[in-house]
């Protein structure tokens, strides 16, 4: 095997060595141990003590220990050094020689006398060293063994030049030589006067015989400069890391490369580098690489991986004050415990070392011998500090169009780093805000900012080194993967899309091959973010079951219109199942369409064009979006027009496939939804219709970030589109009540107000706990939980359809011991929606090799085939479940009342109303296809005769070889007449007929040609063997294709039948609502009724009305005081209940007014009554004794009280706004909650605003509404208004009198007729515990208010009663009245 380099280029100075006995057999030597790995019961402090009594037996154990050493490190590397062919005593002082540091490249040297001792040579034998000094600038001098001491010729001598033994075309070495070539005319005497380095080192001062290299370590400026340690691919081989200092001079360190092991069959278990032994802090810094193909390494000259070593010995620069001697802790123990035989082998030892780091974090930080924290090589980059970094186009920070993205790395930089370090700055700088985990054999390693975040966010340790470096095994990619993603990070997948023999095969295609090309390729094959998962087969399964969408938002302002509207375009993709929307729709100046899109469609990420969002979607980009991630484009480039998106589609041929499928003509590459977004007149569909330009770039934004994540191919080739249409778009297009709600398509309109403020999907705390959503949701599979949630944020309007899911409940409830025994089978079923779009990715030839994952090399290729069948074979087995589904619903389909019931479980082939595909004989077909639990467990499909063409073909072709080849033997075996005649031979050497001696020469054919002989026997080949032989390797070259492609060709025929398949998940998503909202419906906590809808008329007389009886909050079951949630009635727009003592002329009021005391129950009636009305047109039973409405087409609300503070709005513009909303799109037919507007301002201005904003709903826009107010003159100002209702919560006084903490407060929680005299604020005072000084002070402070209040009313009938003459004493007795009461 070629030497192959190290990643480290230099190491710190070598502590003492340290001499060991030899180890027991029972475990591996210590030489061949990593250091992390050894053990020892003494303390460092006590070692070093050790050292000083273990001199006395070095002479004596040296060869002993350098015999093991050379051992080991011949088992590992083989030995291939190169004896000294010169006398090292013919090297005279003066002398110019080649010298070579182990794990160094070749140096033009001098030797030179040590400028201490004034020796020149020392140790004897193998152990004899001779001092050079090192022609470099600075100098630098060192021992050297004589084992590499060769004369120095000059440059131009065969051996420096290509090809030769000591070529090199660094440009230090160059450098060097160009140095030597100067003294080369000198005399000895001239060359020994030259200035030489002088310093010595720290080791020479402790114990000069052990010094091996002057300045071995750094300054902080030259470790700046350091080169980038070379990352190699290398396949299965143990590690092995050794000390610089682990042994005396007789045993010297052999500085070896590390190459990292693979994982054994059961690498799925958590890599955990601690169980390593962690060297102590005082361990000096060693040479370690991470590698993975141990074979990549033969395709290096050996001049190229020596120069991937260390570059050269380095003049340390000493500081003034030298280091204490206590420092100089042996980085070894100085004995080798005894030890009883370990259950984990050698070889995971030393794999597990690679990974080593020290016990705690903070050795991490803290380097030996530092009191601060340890600046990795990446910190002291000047062109990547913040002030100073740029982008890949050397655009500054400052710049406008920065891109931040990327990364300007310097090209000398590149030039000076190792090959595999040189590719990571490469893709660095095209994705510097993304993590690289990145392919290093069977692991993935993060370096430098990269090692920072795994290590803070994924627990990784650091591994050794003055730069950052952590890593984990490839098999734990899902995991780390996941995590960094839904902290909101970007991750990127590098592999190594090449095996060491195809990049030899490469490299022999260059003509002149250098130290960059002799690597392994390494792409990107996949960048994951919030947005963009995909949940592949590497990714592991997705954490939750509800969809999380990649927006993509192009917005034109309209000014010139008098609203000050604006255009939106939007493509919204849900990548887990791989549905894209794409719609453009007009909305007004608070964005309420683009507010109602995120939420029902809440997106994971956002991507819009750099400077295009106005101010108030960037507040909303800001507010309702903060947790989202978000990205922004550059135009044109990045964030395309409507041409380059239509043009693209066009030229990449994303939907030939299923455009083939799905239509006669081939002629039309788009699918409907897209097509119909071109204009007609363009027959090529090359440009976007008037009305579809913002739409169509949006598409064209999202399409390019998909592209840049590589996950374009196999979304957008299932052709999955839909149309978006924001759901108050009909309303406006309707002409009357009748045709609105006649439309079954048409939904009722809730905004992310109305989702938030009555907590439908999420709670005030962004949790699930107390929301609609959870109470109603016990579906059992991840895509009727989805389905669910999409019926929930769009109610129905159309009564018919209403009525068809109330009729699907109550022929569910009918048949309960079916409906149990479907819910179990439910149960069953996987995330088939997610897996068609798996399969899909897998089956699909458009990503073959010309995606990176196509070539990359993956070592856990078995494991994720087996996931792969596992998946394949899980969907199978669901399509199964669901045909047991269908036949257990089969005799009952006869009785349904509901057609959509009967829609989504009888059988399309059986005619009449069904939808759910026939699947059994495709079911079946598959069930023949290969064996099951054969490909389950070995990852490998074979398929059975007749399913694959190709295979089939191949198989037969080697049946046929085969034949003839015996029918050859047979007639050779007449012709010879000897019948224990047989072929003979294994591979390339097969078909070998093999002759006795005993047959003469004379009879053997003249063609027979002999190949192999053995006692007794010839062997023979002859031209038709050989002719037949290539045939039938040819067919084995084909099946083995055939079959290594087996896979996805099986589940590209499997997704041939996708939109079968799809159906078949889509009817069992509806019946799999239908069941949970049936549950629902049965399990109340109470009365459950059915709702009743009437659809309302054209004329006046049919005003909308709603009529709620004996009502209960749907998920509420108790009040905060653990007593039964108390029933309600409330009625709009009709004669209410007869307890209530409505007046008889407002009985068709279509505004309440409702008051009541402080926690007195009004919000939650509120809330209450909207969920209700959201529930019944939801098409579920409600709780209460009885409801009739007509349709609600949108639910309003404004309640609590919020501000949004990241999008500069106050608690009081809030409300405004939300109410701005209801008054410019509220209609007749709207249900309005509004909870105490005006309380964020000045009494008189909040009541002002309040009584406009009744009178504006009251009598103009005449909807159904619930309008709670603690502002008493607003009542009496509405009380004699037929259009206005007075309600309150009522309540019950104790001891009412002058003192306010005498008087007891009972909630009765009633809604009853009339208003509430007092709200009683001082009671909720005293219950939130405020002291009672304050109480009563403010309690005189509000008898002064009212007195106050009352005179101004007093002077106000007194005005009014001096300007009526026709004033009689009624008038007069009601002032008297409020005199007496001052």
């Amino acid at each position: 095997m070629a030497k192959q380099s190290s990643i480290f280029n230099f190491f710190n100075k070598s502590p003492p060595p340290v001499a060991k006995p030899k180890p027991s057999s029972s475990v591996p030597a210590e030489a061949d141990l990593p250091s992390s790995v050894r053990k020892s019961n003494s303390s460092p402090k006590e070692q070093a003590k050790h050292v000083t009594g273990q001199q006395t037996s070095k002479n004596t154990s040296s060869k002993k220990n350098a015999k093991i050493a050379k051992g080991g490190f011949s088992k590992l590397f083989g030995d291939k050094t190169t004896k000294n062919e010169s006398q090292p005593s013919l090297f005279k002082a003066g002398a110019l020689v080649w010298a070579k540091l182990e794990g160094h490249p070749w140096w033009p040297c001098m030797v030179v006398p040590q400028p201490l001792s004034g020796l020149q040579m020392r140790g004897r034998g193998r152990d004899q060293r001779l001092h050079v000094h090192f022609f470099d600038e600075p100098a630098t001098r060192g021992w050297v063994s004589t084992k590499y001491i060769q004369e120095y010729q000059g440059s131009e001598s065969s051996n420096a030049k290509t090809g030769g033994r000591f070529f090199s075309g660094k440009p230090v070495i160059r450098r060097a030589m160009e140095l030597a070539d100067n003294v080369m005319s000198e005399s000895v005497e001239t060359r020994l006067k030259r200035p030489q380095c002088t310093d010595p080192s720290d080791n020479e001062e402790d114990d000069e015989d052990d010094m091996e290299l002057e300045g071995s370590t750094l300054t902080d400026q030259e470790l700046s400069e350091e080169e980038e340690p070379e990352i190699e691919g290398a396949e299965s081989k143990p590690t092995r890391r050794v000390s610089r200092a682990t042994t005396e001079k007789g045993n010297k360190p052999k500085r070896r490369r590390i190459t990292v092991a693979s994982d054994s069959d059961d690498s799925g278990d958590e890599f955990k580098p601690d169980q390593a032994a962690a060297s102590t802090d005082d361990e000096e810094e060693e040479e370690v690489a991470s590698s993975a193909n141990e074979e990549e390494g033969r395709g290096e000259s050996e001049e190229e991986s020596e120069l991937d070593s260390p570059v050269k010995p380095v003049k340390r620069k000493r500081t003034v004050e030298k280091p204490k001697p206590k420092t100089m802790a042996p980085a070894t123990p100085t004995e080798a415990p005894k030890r009883a035989p370990s259950a984990v082998t050698a070889d995971t030892k030393s794999r597990l070392s690679a990974f080593s780091a020290p016990d705690s974090f903070e050795s991490q930080t803290a380097g030996p011998g530092t009191s601060g924290a340890t600046v990795w090589d990446h910190e002291k980059l000047d062109w990547l500090h913040e002030d100073k970094r740029k982008d890949a186009g050397k655009r500054r920070q400052t710049d406008e169009d920065y891109d931040p993205t990327s990364l300007y790395v310097p090209g000398d930089f590149l030039n000076r780093t190792t090959p595999g370090m040189r590719r990571w700055w490469q893709l660095k700088s095209d994705l510097f805000d993304t993590v690289l985990f990145y392919k290093v054999g069977k692991f993935y390693e993060l370096y430098h900012m990269d090692a920072v975040i795994g290590v803070n966010e994924l627990g990784l340790t650091f591994m050794k080194g003055t730069w950052a470096h952590s890593g984990f095994p490839e098999i734990g990619f899902g995991r780390f993967s996941d995590v960094l993603v839904q902290k909101g990070y970007k991750v990127a997948r590098v592999e190594q899309t090449e095996t060491p023999e195809m990049m030899e095969a490469r490299c022999k295609t260059i003509l002149r091959p250098t130290k960059f090309d002799r690597v392994v390729r390494r792409e990107v094959c996949r960048v994951i973010t919030k947005g963009t998962q995909t949940y592949s087969v590497l990714d592991g399964a997705p954490s939750e079951t509800q969809s999380k969408y990649l927006l993509s938002l192009k917005e034109k302002a309209e000014e010139e219109s008098s609203g000050r509207g604006r255009s939106y375009g939007v493509s919204f993709v849900d990548t887990s199942v791989g549905h894209f929307h794409i719609g453009q729709f007009q909305d007004d100046r608070h964005c309420s369409r683009l507010r109602t899109l995120v939420a029902h469609f809440p997106p994971a990420q956002v991507l819009f064009e750099k400077g295009n969002p106005s101010v108030e979607t960037r507040k909303i980009l800001k507010a309702s979006l903060s947790s989202s991630m978000q990205e922004g484009l550059s135009a044109g480039s990045q964030f395309w027009d409507a041409q380059k998106t239509l043009k693209a589609l066009a030229e990449e041929d994303y939907f030939k496939e299923s455009v083939e499928k799905d239509n006669e003509t081939g002629g039309v590459f788009l699918p409907t939804v897209l097509k119909s977004m071109t204009s007609e007149s363009d027959t090529l569909c090359l440009t976007p219709k008037e009305g579809f330009e913002l739409a169509l770039s949006a598409m064209g934004g999202c399409i390019f970030y998909l592209k840049k994540c590589l996950v374009d191919q196999e979304l957008l080739s299932l052709a999955n589109f839909g149309e978006y249409i924001p759901v108050d778009v009909e309303m406006e297009k309707a002409v009357g009540p009748s045709s609105f709600f006649a439309q079954t398509r048409q939904r009722m309109v809730l905004d992310g107000v109305t989702l938030a403020n009555l907590e439908i999907l999420q709670n005030v705390s962004a949790g699930s706990e107390g929301t609609l959503l959870e109470r109603l949701d016990t579906c059992s599979t991840p895509f009727g939980k989805r389905l669910l949630k999409q019926w929930l944020c769009a109610p129905l309007c159309n009564p018919t359809a209403i009525g068809d899911r109330l009729d699907a409940l109550e022929d569910l409830m009918a048949a309960q011991a079916q409906a149990t025994e479907v819910s179990e089978l439910l149960k069953k079923l996987p995330d088939l929606e997610r897996l068609l779009s798996k399969i899909h990715s897998i089956g699909t030839p458009l990503k073959g090799q010309d995606h990176p994952d196509g070539r990359a090399v993956l070592y856990e290729e078995v494991t994720y085939s087996k996931r792969k069948i596992a998946d394949f074979l899980s969907a199978l087995e669901g399509y199964k479940t669901m045909q047991q589904i269908i036949s257990a619903l089969a005799p009952l389909t006869g009785d349904f009342c509901s057609k959509l019931l009967r829609q989504v479980v009888m059988l399309k082939s059986d005619g009449g109303e069904g939808m759910f595909p026939d699947l059994s004989a495709e079911l079946q077909r598959w069930d023949t296809a290969f064996d099951h639990q054969k490909a389950r467990t070995t990852g490998v499909i074979t398929p059975k005769e007749g399913f694959d063409p190709e295979y089939d073909q191949a198989r037969a072709g080697i049946k046929s070889c085969e034949r003839e080849l015996q029918e050859y033997l047979d007639r050779q075996k007449k012709r010879l007449g000897v019948k224990n005649m047989a072929f003979w031979g294994t591979g390339r050497n097969r078909f070998q007929m093999e002759v006795p001696d005993s047959v003469s020469e004379r009879s053997i054919p003249e063609e027979y040609e002999v190949k192999s002989t053995k006692k007794g026997w010839k062997r023979y080949w002859t031209r038709e063997i050989e002719r037949l032989f290539a045939e039938l390797q040819g067919f084995e070259e084909k099946r083995d294709a055939a079959l290594k492609d087996c896979m996805r060709r099986l589940f590209y025929n499997f997704d041939k039948n996708y939109r079968d398949w799809q159906t078949g998940v889509e009817c069992m998503a509806v019946l799999d609502v239908l069941l949970s909202l049936t549950r629902y419906s049965l399990g109340g906590d109470g009365p459950m009724t059915r709702p009743q809808l009437l659809l309302p008329g054209d004329d006046d007389q049919s005003a909308p009305f709603l009529d709620l009886r004996g009502s209960r909050h749907p998920s509420v079951t108790n009040t905060f005081f653990g007593d039964d949630f108390i029933p309600n009635n409330i009625a709009i727009g009709c004669s209410g209940n007869e307890e209530d003592g409505q007046d008889e002329g407002k009985g068709q009021a279509p505004c309440v007014l409702v008051t009541g005391p402080n926690m007195g129950g009004k919000s939650t009636l509120m809330r209450q009554c909207g969920l209700v009305v959201i529930l019944a047109q939801l098409g579920c039973y409600v709780p209460a004794e009885s409801l009739r409405f007509t349709p609600v087409d949108r639910v309003f609300t404004r309640l609590g009280a919020s501000d949004r503070i990241m999008a500069g709005e106050s608690t009081f513009f809030v409300e405004l706004s939300e109410t701005a909303s209801i008054l410019h799109h509220g209609t007749k037919h709207s249900l309005v909650l509004l909870d105490e507007l005006g309380r964020g301002t000045a009494t008189y201005d909040g009541t002002a605003i309040a009584s406009a904003v009744v009178n504006e709903l009251a009598e103009k826009i005449c909807c159904r509404t619930l309008f709670s107010t603690h502002y008493h003159s607003l009542v009496e100002d509405y009380a004699n208004n037929p259009a206005v209702r007075l309600g309150h919560m009522a309540c019950m006084v104790e001891n009412e009198c002058e003192d306010p903490s005498q008087e007891t407060i009972t909630f009765l929680y009633k809604f009853v007729a009339g208003a509430c005299p007092k709200s009683y604020g001082f009671n909720a005072a005293r219950l939130a515990n405020l002291p009672e000084s304050v109480i009563q002070a403010g309690h005189q402070k509000a008898k002064e208010f009212e007195k106050s209040t009352i005179c101004l009313r007093v002077f106000k009938k007194i005005c009014l009663f001096a300007e009526e003459p026709s004033a009689d004493g009624t008038h007069f007795a009601s002032l008297v009245q409020m005199i007496s009461s001052l």
